[in-house]
């Protein structure tokens, strides 16, 4: 398994709309940065892990009074975060932890990782695998939905940056082990979604993602495809190499860099090509609307990741003509 079922627990992308925004995005002479907080330094609200509806149940501030722009989506975990087990490091760090994941952000202005994830899914799994592709797997992420989402005709380039280094990924190899099922990978989606009321393709939209880290490859091979999950959308996954030089396998910081406008461009052509988005193929309908980044993990792997200086640019100018 690699990019391939992912998406189920995305209910976040169409129930974004009706939940209130936080910590309004910066603009500079570079472009209008869309992510909020992109140093996590406001916190998260904690969502339920039952999947199929986002239920806030506690909010964890970081730096106070600013409210936090990131949900904490840990789908399917049997051990949700408790906000009362804190620990603070020496160097300001800060990490909220159980016996089955972690979570810390680093302090503002220190070399330390802005972000940390990580899952013990051989505790979540209780030492077992699971036992068919249909089964819960365990997810730990940061979402987000993008305040004036831009569209792509508006833009002329959507630079986008990222630095992470894997931590550690250990296999609890179990008898009933399977690579295809039993995998852990670390992705980055942004939608690109149908935002124009009037259009009759109003809500349809394209995951289009971005590899960190995957357990069976060093550098991520391309991939699209509907997703089996609930949202039945269409996945567009550049490779990595088209962000990133070397692997993140090697526990090195590891740069992500490109600009995501034309790859974006691309997946909705695919997905129209494919039969997907079958509403409108114009392309002033379509906005880079939200993303979520963070663990899936459907075997037993303990891993963890870290995130640093996150960034995606809206940068405008003249109108682009629509194509069909």
């Amino acid at each position: 398994m690699t990019i391939r079922s992912f998406l189920s627990l995305c209910v976040w992308a169409l129930l974004s709309l009706v939940f209130p925004l936080a910590t309004t995005a910066q603009t500079s002479e570079h472009g209008r940065e869309l992510i909020r907080d992109p140093h996590f330094q406001n916190g998260f609200l904690l969502l339920e892990p039952k999947t199929g509806k986002r239920v806030v149940y506690v909010e964890i501030t970081h730096a106070p009074p600013a409210r936090p722009a990131w949900d904490l989506a840990q789908w399917s975990s049997h051990f949700p975060l408790d906000p009362g087990s804190t620990t603070h490091s020496s160097s300001g760090v800060k990490c909220w932890t159980n016996a089955a994941k972690r979570v810390c952000i680093g302090k503002a202005g220190t070399p330390e990782a802005d972000l940390s994830l990580g899952v013990n899914a051989n505790i979540e799994y209780g030492g077992r695998a699971r036992k068919s592709s249909s089964e819960p797997w365990i997810h730990l992420l940061v979402q987000q939905d993008f305040e004036n989402p831009p569209a792509l005709t508006t833009l002329t380039s959507c630079p986008f940056h990222l630095e992470a280094r894997l931590k550690h990924s250990e296999l609890h190899r179990t008898p009933d082990y399977t690579p295809a099922r039993h995998a852990a990978q670390f992705l980055l989606f942004f939608t690109v979604a149908n935002h124009n009321p009037k259009s009759p393709g109003y809500g349809q939209y394209l995951w289009f993602g971005i590899p960190v880290y995957d357990d069976l490859e060093r550098m991520v091979a391309a991939y699209q495809a509907k997703d089996f999950g609930d949202t039945a959308s269409f996945i567009y996954t550049p490779a990595s190499t088209n962000y990133a030089k070397t692997s993140t396998h090697d526990g090195q910081w590891v740069t992500f860099e490109a600009d995501l406008l034309p790859f974006m461009r691309a997946g909705l052509e695919a997905g129209w090509k494919a039969g997907f988005m079958k509403g409108s193929h114009d392309w002033a309908d379509y906005q880079i609307t939200g993303m979520n980044a963070g663990w899936e993990v459907p075997g037993v792997f303990d891993v963890e990741l870290q995130l640093g200086n996150l960034s995606l640019l809206a940068v405008s100018g003249e109108p682009a003509k629509n194509r069909p």
